[in-house]
């Protein structure tokens, strides 16, 4: 039985997007409507400036990609249609960003690193049992937050949290729309119809070439647009704002947020929150560092990229420097003491980061073709594209400093590695 439609929406990716009465109310309610002023990728519009897409748009559109995914995709061997399931899966898509911090995963690296704080997986059932209790009542709100917190949910969490789900459909279409950059336009409806998930595997009937071009079309986003170098200088400069500025007390710590579960402290919480703590601090702060780099994030002045080197994970295991940056990023200790060595004063201008390794397949659920009546992993292919690539990870380890220290530091840096090599 299909769900009672009471209002239809427009959005830019997906077209007219139906509501039931118990979304509505969800949308409608002020800590949803705050995710208007959260953009999805940070600082990736100091690089592409279409890309200002907010967390509610994308949430909007992760429900309407549920609702595809449960009308084609196969669940342990059939079409899910129990109309109270249904609304659960869509509630759950609707809701699985609602724990989201500023600029999105901009913010959220350092303050489970640095801050110890929580993944916005966390923050956001946290919400859910505080403020959506009774819109949800009737559909199983323990069964939603573990859906949204991501393999807890059987089978039926994958279509929200795996390798090919709802969440990754629509964003990659929509960074895709919004980048104007088109490897995340990949046939997703064609992919739906002939995907099925059963015990933990997704298995697409034929068409590998398909599933090929998801997975390298999620590459590549990742290599030209999340993981772009002067985006990540932004992303750097930003998490080191926003960790002083909390540690100064100019912005609230998450976990008092957490704890406290204040509506309206919880309703500011999001970007305009955070560039107005930036022009207060221009203004009024102590800290010259902390005022020069806030000035430089709203000038678009970003830091330098002083070494850079992405390697295949054969060659990373031999690398000295890559090393040396993993074990130096968020570790002020360690900062410190290579800032010393370098010559550079203030440590607070070193700024490495060992990004996450790259590959086409996803290791958080395994990837299977059924072709002629037979199963496969997909890495079994005999195909050029997985007998090539498939297995392989790009690691990419790099240091930003302040521009006047970048020749120093790449001189440096390129001294330690001619050290290195020369050592037999």
């Amino acid at each position: 039985m299909a769900l009672e439609i009471k209002k239809q929406i427009y959005d830019s990716v997906h077209g007219y997007i139906g509501l039931t009465e118990t979304e509505l109310k969800v949308i409608n309610s002020p800590l949803f409507q705050r995710l208007k002023s959260i953009t999805c990728l940070g600082t990736v519009n100091f690089v592409y400036p279409g890309a200002t897409n907010n967390r509610l748009e994308h949430s909007l559109g992760t429900m309407f990609m549920m609702q595809q995914f449960l009308s084609h995709v196969r669940v342990n061997g059939s079409i899910v249609d129990d109309k109270d399931i249904v609304q659960r899966m869509r509630l759950a898509a609707l809701l699985h960003d609602i724990g989201h911090y500023p600029l999105s995963h901009t913010t959220e690296h350092v303050i489970m690193k640095k801050l110890g704080g929580r993944s916005h997986e966390e923050f956001g059932k946290q919400m859910i049992k505080r403020f959506f209790s009774e819109e949800l009542s009737g559909y199983g709100m323990e069964e939603i937050t573990k859906t949204i917190s991501g393999g807890e949910g059987g089978d039926m969490g994958m279509l929200l949290s795996s390798a090919f789900d709802a969440d990754k459909a629509d964003y990659l279409l929509r960074d895709a729309y919004h980048t104007g950059v088109g490897y995340g336009n990949v046939g997703i409806q064609r992919l739906i119809r002939i995907a099925s998930f059963d015990k933990g595997r997704i298995i697409f009937d034929k068409d590998e070439a398909a599933v090929e071009s998801f997975l390298l079309g999620r590459y590549h986003m990742f290599r030209s647009v999340y993981h772009h170098k002067t985006s990540v200088a932004f992303e750097l400069m930003i998490e080191r704002i926003f960790e002083l500025l909390v540690q100064e007390g100019r912005i609230k710590h998450p976990n008092d947020l957490y704890e406290s579960g204040n509506e309206m402290d919880l309703l500011a919480y999001d970007d305009h929150m955070l560039y107005a703590s930036m022009h207060n601090y221009l203004s009024g702060g102590t800290n010259a560092f902390l005022k020069e780099l806030i000035r430089m994030f709203l000038l678009r002045k970003p830091i330098s990229v002083a070494y850079i080197n992405p390697l295949p994970e054969d060659v990373e295991d031999t690398s000295e420097e890559n090393k040396m940056i993993k074990e130096m990023t968020y570790n002020d200790a360690r900062i410190k003491d290579f800032s010393s060595r370098m010559g550079i004063d203030d440590a607070g201008w070193i700024f490495p980061v060992y990004l996450r390794p790259l590959g086409i397949i996803d290791d958080k659920s395994p990837i299977y073709i059924r072709d002629r009546g037979s199963v496969s992993n997909i890495l079994k292919s005999n195909g050029l594209v997985m007998q090539m690539i498939g297995k392989k990870k790009l690691y990419d380890a790099r240091i930003y400093t302040h521009p006047k220290y970048k020749v120093r530091l790449s001189k440096a840096v390129s001294a330690l590695k001619s050290d290195s090599d020369g050592v037999s």
